[in-house]
């Protein structure tokens, strides 16, 4: 396991800043290139080294990101998925160049073989991607009512999982902290499969309050404010297990509930979502479910290529699937 010395040394910073940053600790003066730098390399050590020499393809990729480089480190998941497409794509010696959907120059992105859209678009922007006549994949969402090919996570079955361990653990209070998204153009919310799967399948427990669900932007401080909020309005109704948006958010989360003196796991069990690298940093280490980004990244690539080879062929939708990794937030 990578280890927060290996961080360190290879973003040339000390250990004691590599473990406040991961910890989105933001009474730590730093500039904005060094928090970027120890963050990705703190995601790029994730990473088995491949050993393999690259091919030549010779193909230039453009993966189009939705948020901005401040949002990405706020939250992570997508800079994985990310770090995934470029890793195949070194293997196989094809180049990549990552732009925001906003930056992108319609006329130089002609040149490049295909697109991989990484992110939440709308209909105006999955539109526009369309309109430059390249091969398009998309990940994070089903697109196949626009005719493209995409990969998404399966984030209903985890969610499911999640609440029957609590169940059988003796929680039956339930809580839920949530990401809440919306689309850059068109200003839409974004539905989360996570809340849609919380919400109803605690319903046909009969377990379901709407009084324990929270809902913000993802993010530490995000996770933050949403769970004092609910420690200061629940009280000792304060659920005893609680499902997280994202690892990022469960680090604001847990501040929170240090902050209280509330103990994690025996007063409250946290589970969180995407297994980022500052999941094994925080105190305790995140109990979260690990989504395959690197698969993902490597199956649009995949699956670009064989668009490129075959255009005419019928979409496709990929679903990755997910495994818990079981840590200290939870018992």
């Amino acid at each position: 396991m990578t280890t927060i010395k290996d961080v360190a040394n290879e973003a040339g910073v000390s250990i004691s800043t590599v473990s406040r940053i991961l910890n989105f600790d933001d009474t730590l003066s730093v500039g904005e290139d060094t928090r970027r730098r120890v963050l990705e390399v703190a995601e790029k050590l994730q990473y088995k080294k491949r050993n393999k020499r690259a091919s030549k393809l010779g193909k230039q990729i453009v993966i189009v990101q939705w948020h901005t480089d401040k949002e990405e480190l706020s939250d992570l998941y997508y800079l994985q998925i990310q770090y995934g497409i470029e890793n195949k794509a070194a293997s196989l010696g094809a180049t990549i160049e990552r732009v925001t959907y906003e930056s992108i120059d319609k006329n130089r992105i002609k040149n490049f073989d295909g697109i991989i859209a990484v992110g939440k678009f709308d209909t105006t922007e999955v539109t526009q991607l369309k309109s430059y006549g390249l091969p398009v994949i998309c990940i994070g969402e089903n697109y196949l009512g626009y005719n493209l090919d995409c990969i998404r996570s399966d984030f209903e079955t985890p969610v499911r999982k999640i609440i029957d361990r609590f169940i059988r653990n003796g929680i039956d209070d339930i809580g839920m902290i949530a990401g809440k998204e919306l689309i850059v153009t068109e200003k839409q919310g974004v539905r989360d499969p996570r809340v849609a799967t919380f919400n109803q399948y605690l319903k046909s427990k009969g377990l379901y309050n709407d009084k324990f669900v929270y809902q913000g932007p993802f993010g530490p401080e995000s996770g933050f404010n949403l769970m004092t909020k609910a420690i200061n309005e629940l009280g000792a109704r304060l659920p005893h297990g609680f499902v997280i948006g994202s690892d990022s958010m469960a680090v604001g989360v847990l501040r929170a509930l240090q902050q209280h003196h509330i103990d994690v796991p025996n007063r409250v069990s946290l589970i969180s979502f995407n297994d980022v690298a500052i999941a094994k940093y925080t105190s305790p280490a995140l109990t979260t479910v690990h989504v395959h980004t690197e698969l993902m990244g490597e199956r649009a690539i995949e699956m670009l290529l064989e668009r490129v080879k075959n255009p005419k062929k019928i979409p496709e939708l990929i679903i990755i699937g997910t495994e818990l990794m079981e840590r200290e937030s939870s018992i």
